[in-house]
C-alpha cells in the first residue's frame, strides 16, 4: 500500500515549481565503515503520482553487519548488535532554499546479494561463516518503497528529490572522502514528465579493481518505460546536501581515481582506444567508463550522474529526472593477467520491419609473464547481455567455446523508428583466480523508418509511360530510388 503524503502551504498566484526531498535518514553509528556506495531508482506505477522507489545499498562485507545479519567478518571494529540501515524515508517539499517536511515512508528490504567477482573456486568475506579465502566482499542490500505524491502534485509541487543521509564512508578510503557523511540522491520532474520512470541499473557496479589492468565497464542505464535520452558525467560526492566531500592530492570529482598516463601526458586527456587505456574515460553518450588503475593500493570514490533527456512541445529537450550511482572503488594487487576484449562494431543501423542479426567477438590474450616463469594456460571467456533491447535475441554460439561468441538478433516493428537509438549492453567475463576479469561495452541501433511511397503512371502517345512516385507524409530525408522493368 502506498504511502499518501500532504502538507499545506500557500500557493503564489503564478505556477511555482516545488522540489520535495525525500530523505533516508539513518542512526549515527560511529565509525560505521560498511558503506560502499548506492543507487536509486523509481518506476511510475500504474497510476501518475505513485512511485516504487528502490534504493540498493553497497555493504563492505569486513565492515559492521546490517539489519540483524550474522557478525561481521574481519574486523575488529565495535558496531554494536547491528549497523542501521536506511529503512525510512523523510519526505519533504522545497521551493528554492526552503524546505518544508511533509511526512515519512517506511523502505523493506526485499534481498541481500553477494555481487563479489570472483572466480568459482574462491569464496569472498560475505560467505559466512566468514571463511572466504578471497580478502573483499561487496554485498547489495536492496530496499523498496511505495509513494503516493498525488495531492502534492496537485497542490503545485513539480520536481521530486529522493536522497539518502547515511554514517559513514568507509574509513579505508585513500582519495580524501574517508568517514565522511555519505549523502546521495535522485530527482524527477512530475510536471515535464508525468509518470515519469527512472534508467533501470542493469549491471551491478564493479568495486574491486586489478591493478595495472584495463577496466571497461558500463552501469547499463536503461530507460524501458519513457525511452528518454540519457546523457552521462562525472559527478562530485557528497556529505550532506549542497555538500561536496573532500577530495585530496590530484583526485577530484571527474578525475576521481589514479590512472595510466605515459611520458607527458596528464588529465584530462584521455584514449580508451590505446593499448592500455590512457587517463579515465567517460563517454558521454553511451556511459561506457574505461580506464588503467595504477596506484595498487587506492581506495577511491567514483560516482557518475545519469540525466535524463526528453523533448517538450517545441522539440527543446528537457531534463527530466537524474539519477546517481555512488561507488568506492578497490585498487588491489593481483596475479598477471590480460582483462578479455569485445570486438566491435558498437553502433548500428536498421530499418523498422528488416531483421537485424550480427555476432560479437570475444579475445582473452595470454598473459606472458618474464622468465622463467612459465605463461599460465588461456583463460575461458564467457558472454551475457542485460536484455536491453525488449523482443530481441542474444544467444552464446557455442558454449564450450574457450573464447564465446554471442549472436544478436532483432526485428524491430513498424513504427519503432526513432532518432534515439536502442541501446544494450555485453559483458565477457574470464576464469582469473582470484578475482574474474570483466569487460562490458554498450551497444547502440538506430532505427531508420521504413521508405514509403505513393507511385502513380501516365499514360503518354506512343507507348511512353510517366512514373512518378511521392514519399508519404512525415517522411524525413532524401529518399534513393531503384526502378526494374518486369516487362
Amino acid at each position: 500500500m502506498a504511502t499518501k503524503l500532504s502538507v499545506p502551504y500557500n500557493m503564489k498566484p503564478i505556477i511555482t515549481k516545488f522540489i520535495v526531498l525525500i530523505s533516508l535518514l539513518s542512526t549515527y553509528s560511529a565509525k560505521a565503515d560498511h558503506i560502499i556506495g548506492s543507487d536509486m531508482t523509481y518506476t511510475c506505477g500504474d497510476t501518475a503520482g505513485i512511485y516504487n522507489v528502490i534504493f540498493n545499498f553497497y555493504r563492505d562485507c569486513n565492515g559492521c553487519y546490517v539489519l540483524g545479519q550474522s557478525p561481521k567478518c574481519g574486523t575488529s571494529e565495535n558496531c554494536g548488535s547491528s549497523s542501521t540501515a536506511p529503512t525510512n524515508l523523510t519526505v519533504s517539499c522545497i521551493s528554492g532554499s526552503n524546505t518544508s517536511t511533509i511526512g515519512s515512508l517506511t523502505m523493506t528490504r526485499t534481498s541481500i546479494t553477494d555481487i563479489t567477482k570472483t572466480c568459482k573456486a574462491v569464496k569472498s568475506r560475505c560467505q559466512q561463516p566468514c571463511n572466504g579465502s578471497f580478502p573483499f566482499g561487496i554485498e547489495k542490500h536492496t530496499f523498496e518503497g511505495r509513494l503516493d505524491l498525488r495531492s502534492n502534485i496537485a497542490s503545485g509541487c513539480c520536481k521530486f528529490e529522493i536522497s539518502v543521509l547515511l554514517y559513514v564512508r568507509n574509513v579505508g578510503i585513500t582519495t580524501g572522502q574517508s568517514q565522511q557523511s555519505f549523502f546521495t540522491s535522485c530527482e524527477f520532474d512530475a510536471c515535464k514528465g508525468p509518470c515519469n520512470s527512472s534508467p533501470t541499473l542493469t549491471n551491478d557496479p564493479v568495486a574491486i579493481l586489478c591493478c595495472n589492468q584495463a577496466f571497461s565497464f558500463n552501469n547499463g542505464a536503461i530507460d524501458y518505460t519513457d525511452r528518454d535520452s540519457i546523457s552521462y558525467a562525472f559527478a562530485p560526492a557528497y556529505s550532506a546536501r549542497s555538500t561536496t566531500c573532500s577530495y585530496s592530492g590530484n583526485r577530484t570529482y571527474n578525475n576521481p581515481i589514479t590512472t595510466y598516463y605515459p611520458g607527458s601526458l596528464v588529465w584530462p586527456y584521455a584514449n580508451p582506444n590505446a593499448n592500455p587505456p590512457i587517463g579515465t574515460y567517460l563517454d558521454p553518450v553511451t556511459g561506457d567508463i574505461i580506464f588503467t588503475p595504477v596506484n595498487c593500493t587506492e581506495v577511491a570514490v567514483v560516482v557518475i550522474q545519469m540525466t535524463e533527456w526528453r523533448k517538450d512541445t517545441s522539440g527543446t529537450y528537457q531534463i527530466i529526472g537524474k539519477t546517481r550511482r555512488d561507488m568506492q572503488i578497490l585498487v588491489m594487487t593481483c596475479p598477471g593477467n590480460n582483462p578479455p576484449t569485445i570486438t566491435g562494431p558498437f553502433a548500428y543501423n536498421v530499418c523498422e520491419g528488416s531483421e537485424l542479426c550480427f555476432n560479437i567477438t570475444t579475445n582473452d590474450v595470454t598473459f606472458q609473464p618474464p622468465p622463467p616463469a612459465t605463461a599460465p594456460a588461456p583463460d575461458t571467456v564467457s558472454i551475457s547481455w542485460n536484455a536491453g533491447i525488449p523482443g530481441a535475441s542474444f544467444s552464446v554460439l557455442n558454449p564450450t567455446a574457450l573464447h564465446q561468441t554471442g549472436r544478436f538478433c532483432w526485428t524491430p516493428g513498424e513504427g519503432t523508428a526513432s532518432s534515439l537509438p536502442y541501446n544494450f549492453t555485453v559483458t565477457a567475463r574470464d576464469d582469473a583466480c582470484q578475482l574474474n576479469a570483466l569487460n562490458t561495452r554498450a551497444f547502440r541501433i538506430t532505427v531508420k523508418p521504413k521508405a514509403k511511397a505513393n507511385r502513380t503512371r501516365d499514360t503518354l502517345p506512343c507507348g511512353v509511360y510517366a512514373v512518378k512516385s511521392n514519399p508519404v507524409t512525415g517522411f524525413k530525408g532524401t529518399p534513393g530510388y531503384s526502378w526494374n522493368i518486369l516487362d
